[in-house]
């Protein structure tokens, strides 16, 4: 059963630390306290330092802990409905600078409308390298 109204609300956000106040310094903010994490019951020990900024330890998880990290399958559900088939997935792809280009000027965008529009995935071809990797946004995550 899908839930919710069009947007996103706060329940959309999903929490994956368990022992956030056991990993952040309670001095400080945002730095990373040496404890291991926990992420969905499994604890997990981290190679980082006492000190480090916390994201990017968080971030250190991703490589061996992905499908921890990523929404489940019922997760992406409840705000999908049951009888909407999947057509693709992407986790890569090169999305375009908004200050450069509108979406309807990005190869990626209008193939994406295409395959949307006829539900075929095969009229997905990127001729651009993927940027979406958290590498290229350094400063994302930070409000």
């Amino acid at each position: 059963m899908t839930e919710g109204e069009p947007g996103y609300g706060n329940d959309d956000f999903l929490s994956r630390v368990d022992n956030w106040d056991e990993i952040e310094d309670v001095d400080e903010p945002e730095i990373y306290n040496g404890t291991s994490i926990v992420v969905r019951g499994h604890r997990i020990t981290v190679a980082a330092e006492q000190g480090e900024e916390l994201v990017d330890v968080l971030r250190r998880l991703v490589p061996e802990h992905r499908e921890l990290l990523l929404a489940d399958e019922s997760e992406l559900r409840r705000r999908i409905p049951a009888d909407l088939p999947e057509i693709m997935r992407l986790d890569l792809w090169h999305h375009p600078d908004p200050l450069q280009a509108s979406p309807s000027e990005s190869t990626t965008f209008r193939q994406l409308a295409d395959v949307l529009a006829t539900g075929d995935a095969t009229r997905y071809a990127p001729d651009l390298p993927p940027n979406t990797h958290w590498s290229n946004w350094p400063e994302s995550g930070s409000l």
